[in-house]
Order: C-alpha cells, then structure tokens, then sequence
C-alpha cells in the first residue's frame, strides 16, 4: 500500500488563490455599478435646463440600479474615470475639461455624450479622432427612424454629421428625403446630435432609453409587458359604469390597477364624502382586490377649492407653485397619512401612490417614504431652477420601471385622449411600443367612459400580443432595487 501524499499548507493556499483569480470575473460581488453625469456650467442668468436634463438621465439609470451621481463640469469630480460617463450639454460654445474630452475620444471606457460642444471632440485635444465628423446636410428634420419604424414629430435639429467609421442607431428624416445620424457609436463613445428631453416631441427620447436600456443589458421580453390603470375612482362615483368595466377586466383575465381618490369633495354644493361612507364602492373595491387587482392611492381629494377629480391637489398651475398650506414635509405627511388611513379602515390594501395630475413639488416624495409608501406610478414633476423668473417645470416619462428618491418608480408612457382615445390611437401608440421593445405599454383609462370604449383599446392591444401585469410582476422582471 502506497504512502499517502499530502499537499503542504502553502501550496493549498495558492491553489485556493489561483482558484479565486480565475473566479472573480464571474462572481457577483454585489457592488453597485457607478456612473458620472456632468452637465454645463451654471450660468446665475439662464435657467439651469442641463441640471434638469441631468436628473432625467439619472432617473432613467435606476432601470440597472445603476447609482449616479449628476455635477457641473467645472466640478473636480471631471477628473474621475468611473465605469460609465455622461455628459449633457444643453448650451453651445462652453468649455469641456481636457479630461473628459480624452476619455471620450480614446473610446476605451463607455462616454455617453449628449447634445452640444461636439467641437471639441472633432477639432479639439490631440491626434486622436473619433469616427465620425461634421457634413453638409439639413439641419432641420420631422421623423425619426429607429429599428424600421418611421415616426413623424415635431420640427427638430440635428447636429450635420457624417458617420463615417461609426454605427448609426437612430435617424433622422425630412420631407424632402434627407437623412442624417442622431445617435450614433464610435468604439465606447456614444454620440447624441441632438437634444431629445425637452419639448412636445417623445420620439427622440423614447429612443434613447430603448438604446440606452438595450446596452445596459435590459433584455427583450418574447411579449410586449402592459399596465392599465382605472383612474379617478372616489366616493359618488358611477358604480355600474365601474363594475361593467372591472367585470370586463376580470373576464379577460387583466391585471389593473385603481387610482381611488379617498375622499369626495364639492365645496359649491357642500358635499364631503369619505371612502368608508360608501359601503357599495368598498365591497367593488374589495372583491377586486380579491382577484387581483391593486389600489394606488390618488391624493386626498385631487381637489384644493373645486371639485374632486378636476382640479389639482398639490399644485397651483396658475402660479406654478405649491397651494399654501400644502408646502412643508408635515403638511403633506399628514395629507398621505389621512389618505392612507381611510383606504385601511376600508379593509383595503394600499400598493402605492399616484399623485394627482403628477403636479407636486419634490418633497411630496420624501413625504410618502416617511409615511411608508414604496411604489410611485405616474410621470415625476422635475422642479429645479427659474428661467427669467419663471419656474421651469417639466414631467419626466419612463418607458420602463426604474426608482426615484427612494421609491420604486412605475411607468405611465401611453397616456391618456379622452372620448378621441380609440383604436387609431391606440394602435399608433403600440406601434411606438414595437419599435421601443424594452419598454412597458402603460397607460391609464377613466371608467366612466364605459366598458365599450376600454373593449376597443383591449382588443388593439391583444392583437398585439400585450401581456399585461400587475406592479409587483413588472419590477420583479425588470429586477428593480431600490438601494
């Protein structure tokens, strides 16, 4: 019999070592990826838009859980060379720091640039070139070509550029045939010629999240994803028009969702009624919930001096600033709590927020984490600085989940058309979502319209094969964390 061999304690170490070399590319350590987001300088005499800008690319990051932290570029921070860069540019001619500029010209880290002072990358900081420079052509165009589609916008420029050596991802066209890159990818250095946040026109940003969504690994579903939500559901409602609606959803076999309004004003004629006064509103809403369905707190009232369901809550649209007396964190904690409070005493279980007409200032939100909310479904007011006195306010729209100050965000992209909301519209809508494939169909329906006008919108969207889900589902397949 042979004399066992052993190894001795060093060698095993190294083996053990060598082994978690070899590991280590593969293993998920758990870290959080990083990115940078600079923007141009702040200027005391112009409205910081690219601050604002900034916040939109951050929001967008959270679909990856990626953390991002958003600075100026005169910041030291430009002297960082993180995993993954953006920088926004809103105004042109600005000086961009030597550092950014080299990284983004070597395309050996991923730099996505948006928007203006691509000078400096064509003309500017040593030999290196990137693939692509400027041409001839029309600055002035109306659709966008992504993926096949062709989607007719609102007039928009276009910084000309020859691709050259670069890949083309999205287009842009004119009515007299003219095409030309908007966004296009030299190695690591993604180039956006175009500014696609602001303004009536969604394309060019629906876009960007699908590419944006696509190279940070957000993977196409074999179904289109789709949430639908019944709006303005409050106390005096119309009860057979609401339960033809959800008797109709339940036999289609749809998961919905419900904005409830838990409390039903009208001052002129001195109503007030609460949720728990409508014991026949409570038991549709209960037996819903039973089969699936998920209630989203919409305000208190959705009112400040006029009638629930019509005027806004938190927002003074004539003023563009907060109601008084609806301004501090402890005024709007009591508010949420009030509304919480109501919908649990009904016996009901609250899954999240909705903000009446999505108009509140920021701190609406750190209101509802400290109240317990974790989910939030709507479009997110962004309220950062003053344009000549004006504040500059915009909503951001998601194409997929992502989170937004602590919450988790869900999506509301489609929209909403009223009596016009029909099958046209409808099937124009799905179209877009063909074409942005890594995005969520999402919109809201008011039940009072009847049951026929939500069948037109259902069938548009079975022939399209839209899967539809509850909240829950969609951040468990998107893997959402709220870090």
């Amino acid at each position: 019999m042979q004399s066992a061999q052993y190894l001795s304690l060093d060698k095993l170490l190294g083996i053990f070592f060598l082994i978690i070399l070899i590991a280590c590319p593969y293993l998920n350590t758990g870290k959080i990826p990083k990115a940078l987001i600079f923007c141009d300088q702040k200027r005391i005499w112009y409205s910081s838009v690219d601050q604002m800008q900034s916040r939109w690319i951050e929001n967008i990051l959270g679909v990856k859980n990626i953390k991002a932290e958003r600075f100026s570029i005169d910041s030291p921070y430009v002297a960082k060379d993180p995993e993954m860069l953006f920088y926004e540019g809103t105004r042109a001619m600005q000086f961009i720091p030597e550092p950014l500029v080299w990284r983004a010209k070597s395309g050996k880290k991923i730099t996505w640039w948006i928007g203006s002072n691509e000078e400096t990358l064509l003309e500017g900081y040593g030999k290196n070139k990137v693939g692509f420079r400027y041409s001839k052509k029309e600055l002035s165009f109306d659709k966008v070509l992504y993926k096949g589609f062709k989607f007719d916008t609102q007039p928009f420029y276009v910084t000309p550029i020859n691709p050259e050596k670069s890949e083309v991802l999205i287009k842009a066209e004119n009515n007299q045939g003219s095409v030309a890159p908007i966004l296009l990818r030299s190695k690591n250095l993604f180039f956006m010629a175009s500014h696609p946040f602001l303004g009536p026109d969604r394309k060019r940003y629906m876009a960007l999240c699908d590419v944006l969504a696509r190279f940070l690994g957000v993977s196409e579903e074999p179904r289109p994803l789709g949430l639908i939500r019944l709006e303005d559901v409050h106390p005096m409602y119309d009860i057979k028009k609401l339960e033809g609606v959800i008797d109709l959803l339940e036999k289609r076999r749809i998961h919905f969702s419900i904005g409830v309004i838990p409390i039903f004003v009208n001052p002129a004629k001195k109503v007030k009624v609460k949720l728990t006064d409508d014991p026949k509103l409570i038991a549709i809403l209960k037996n819903a919930q039973s089969h699936g369905a998920q209630i989203f707190i919409h305000g208190l009232t959705h009112q400040f001096s006029g009638v629930t369901a019509i005027g806004y809550e938190f927002w003074d649209n004539k003023t563009q600033e907060p109601f008084p007396g609806r301004i501090t964190l402890e005024q709007l904690e009591n508010r949420v709590r009030e509304a919480e409070n109501i919908i649990k005493e009904a016996g009901l279980k609250v899954d999240g927020w909705e903000t009446p007409h999505y108009m509140a200032t920021p701190i609406l939100y750190k209101a509802l984490k400290n109240e317990g909310i974790k989910t939030i479904y709507e479009r997110v007011l962004l309220v950062d600085e003053v344009q000549f006195d004006n504040p500059l306010i915009v909503h951001q729209m998601l194409t997929y989940p992502s989170t937004y100050r602590g919450l988790y965000w869900i999506p509301e992209d489609f929209g909403y058309d009223g009596y016009n909301f029909t099958q046209k519209t409808v099937y124009n809508e799905l179209e877009k979502h063909r074409a942005f494939s890594r995005g969520v169909v999402s919109f809201f329906f008011h039940p009072y319209l009847g049951k026929n006008q939500l069948e037109a919108l259902l069938n548009s969207a079975q022939k399209d094969n839209v899967l539809f889900v509850n909240t829950n589902e969609l951040l468990k397949i998107y893997k959402i964390k709220n870090n």
